[in-house]
C-alpha cells in the first residue's frame, strides 16, 4: 500500500481494532478489510473495515484507471471468501452477491493470487503475499447470458443464463425490440401478443388456443398469426415484429422458464453476470428483469422472516410453512452494478433506473444492499445518489463529478488537508489522489470524530481481470 502522506485535521483516533465504517460499525462483528488509513498518524497505521452487519447503499466513484473497479473487487472478495481468514472478512451471517459486469472483468475473482510466469500477474501476487493475502479460496460463479453468447475460449465452469419470457415487462420489451408499446404499431402488436399468449388466449385458424403461464418466443410468434392480431395490424408490421422476435430467439437467451433467481444466489457466493458481449439494450433488459425478480423474491422471504420473529399468533403449521419459504428462498444479498452511469442516468429511458430506485429505497427493509460503481457520479439519478450511505471516491477530475460527491457526503469534511507543503481544498484533494487511494465519507463510523478520511485500498487477494497484459 502507498505510504501515508496526507496531513488531515482533526486527527483520527482509532481503536486497536481499526476504523470501521458503515451501518452498525460499533459492533465490529461482520465486516470486510478494505484498506488502511492514508493519513499521517502517531503510532500504528489503522486498518479500515467496511461493516456488513446491516443492509446499506455504497457508491464507489472515480475516473477510469483510478482504482474504482479494483475497490469493487476487494468488496466482492470479502463476500465470496471461502477460507477461514478473519483478517480479511468476518461473517456471522454470510450474504450472497450478484454483480452485473459490463466489462467482463470480475470472473477472475474466482482465482486467488498465485505465482505466475506473467510479470504483471506475478507482481500482484508478491504484493498480496506481503499483505498476508495469498493462498485464499473464493466461491465465485460466472453466468453467460444466452447459449449463443458462449465462445470456444470460455472456461467450462461458466454457466448459461436464460431469461423467462413471461417475466419480461413491457419496458423490457421496448428495450429489446426498439419500439414503443403505447404508440408504435409494432409495439402495440407485441403487447397484444403477450396479453393473448399469457392471459386470455386467442383464435388461430378457427381453433381456440388457451393462455399459458409459461410461454416462449415461438409461442409469441404463433399468436401473431391469430385472428385477434391479424385483423387489426398491417401484414408488414407483423412481419417486421416476427423478424425481431426471431432475431431475439437466435441469441439463446430467452426461454419459457428461465434461470431461477434461487439458482443464481447462495450465501457466501459471488455471482457474476457477464454482460460485455451483449448490446446495451439487452444488457439493460437483463439487469432490470433480474433485479426486479430479486427484489420481489426477497420481499416475500423477508415478510416470512418477520412473521416468524414478530408474530405471536402463528400456529405450528403456519410456522412450518413460513420456515419452508425462508429455507428455500434467497438469503440477504448484495447487488453490485459496475459502470452504473450507463444504466442509471436521469436521461436514460427504460426500467433499470426505476427498479434501482426501488432497490435503494426499500432494500434495507427486505435484506438487500447495493454497491454502485461509476466513473461519473454526476450522471447518476439523484434519487439513487441521495440514498448512498458510504461514498468511496477515487480520483475525479471534472467539477460536476466532484460537486456530486461533495453534495452527497455523509460525514463532516476535514478542517484542513495538506500534502507536502501545500494546503488543499477538497476539490484539489479529489483531483490529486493517487491510484488506489480514495476519500471516504460514511454516515456511521467508530472513530472519535466522524469525518471523511483518506485511505489506501488493500491489495487484491484474487486475480484482477482488469489488468493490462
Amino acid at each position: 500500500m502507498a505510504s501515508p502522506a496526507w496531513r488531515v485535521k482533526p486527527p483520527i483516533e482509532a481503536a486497536n481494532t481499526g476504523i470501521w465504517i458503515g451501518p452498525n460499525s460499533q459492533s465490529q462483528r461482520d465486516g470486510i478489510w478494505i484498506g488502511e488509513l492514508a493519513e499521517l498518524v502517531s503510532g500504528r497505521i489503522p486498518q479500515v473495515w467496511l461493516s456488513t452487519a446491516k443492509e446499506q447503499v455504497i457508491s464507489i466513484v472515480g475516473k477510469r484507471g483510478s482504482g474504482k473497479s479494483y475497490t469493487l473487487g476487494v468488496i466482492a472478495e470479502g463476500i465470496a471468501l471461502q477460507s477461514d481468514a478473519a483478517h480479511v472478512a468476518r461473517r456471522t451471517r454470510p450474504r450472497a452477491a450478484l454483480l452485473f459486469d459490463p466489462l467482463d472483468v470480475y470472473w477472475t475473482t474466482r482465482f486467488g493470487v498465485a505465482p505466475s510466469a506473467n510479470a504483471e500477474v506475478n507482481h500482484h501476487f508478491e504484493i498480496a503475499e506481503a499483505a498476508n493475502l495469498s493462498g485464499l479460496q473464493f466461491n465465485v460463479e460466472a453466468w453467460i447470458p444466452g447459449v449463443n453468447s458462449r465462445r470456444a475460449t470460455d472456461p467450462g465452469w461458466f454457466q448459461t443464463l436464460t431469461i423467462s419470457v413471461p417475466r419480461l415487462g413491457l419496458e423490457e420489451w421496448e428495450l429489446l425490440l426498439g419500439c414503443n408499446t403505447m404508440t408504435d404499431p409494432m409495439g402495440q402488436a407485441l403487447a397484444e401478443s403477450v396479453r393473448l399468449t399469457g392471459s386470455s388466449g386467442y383464435t388461430l385458424r378457427g381453433r381456440q388456443i388457451s393462455a399459458a403461464a409459461d410461454f416462449d418466443l415461438d409461442d409469441l410468434q404463433t399468436s401473431i398469426d391469430s385472428t385477434e392480431i391479424t385483423s387489426n395490424y398491417h401484414p408488414e408490421t407483423l412481419r417486421a415484429l416476427k423478424q425481431r422476435l426471431n432475431s431475439l430467439d437466435g441469441t439463446g437467451l430467452f426461454s419459457a422458464i428461465g434461470t431461477s433467481i434461487v439458482d443464481l444466489l447462495a450465501p457466501g457466493r459471488l455471482t457474476v453476470i457477464l454482460l460485455a458481449r451483449l448490446p446495451q439494450s439487452t444488457r439493460a433488459a437483463i439487469v432490470a428483469v433480474i433485479t426486479r425478480m430479486l427484489v420481489e423474491h426477497r420481499s416475500r422471504v423477508a415478510f416470512a422472516e418477520k412473521r416468524i420473529a414478530l408474530d405471536p399468533t402463528i400456529n405450528e403449521d403456519e410456522k412450518s410453512e413460513l420456515l419452508n419459504v425462508v429455507s428455500h428462498g434467497i438469503p440477504r444479498s448484495v447487488v453490485a452494478l459496475d459502470e452504473a452511469q450507463i444504466f442509471l442516468a436521469p436521461n436514460v429511458t427504460g426500467p433499470v433506473r426505476e427498479v434501482f430506485v426501488r432497490l435503494v429505497k426499500e432494500g434495507r427493509n427486505i435484506g438487500l444492499s447495493a454497491v454502485l460503481a461509476t466513473q461519473q457520479p454526476s450522471a447518476i439519478d439523484q434519487r439513487i445518489l441521495s440514498q448512498v450511505e458510504t461514498f468511496i471516491a477515487h480520483q475525479l477530475v471534472t467539477e460536476a463529478d466532484i460537486r456530486a460527491v461533495r453534495d452527497n457526503l455523509k460525514s463532516n469534511l476535514p478542517t484542513s488537508i495538506a500534502f507536502g507543503n501545500r494546503d488543499l481544498e477538497i476539490s484539489e484533494l479529489l483531483r490529486e489522489l493517487c491510484s488506489g487511494q480514495c476519500f471516504v465519507s460514511a454516515a456511521d463510523m467508530n472513530t472519535n470524530v466522524r469525518r471523511s478520511i483518506v485511505m489506501s485500498i488493500r491489495p487484491r487477494a484474487t486475480v484482477h481481470g482488469g489488468i493490462e497484459l
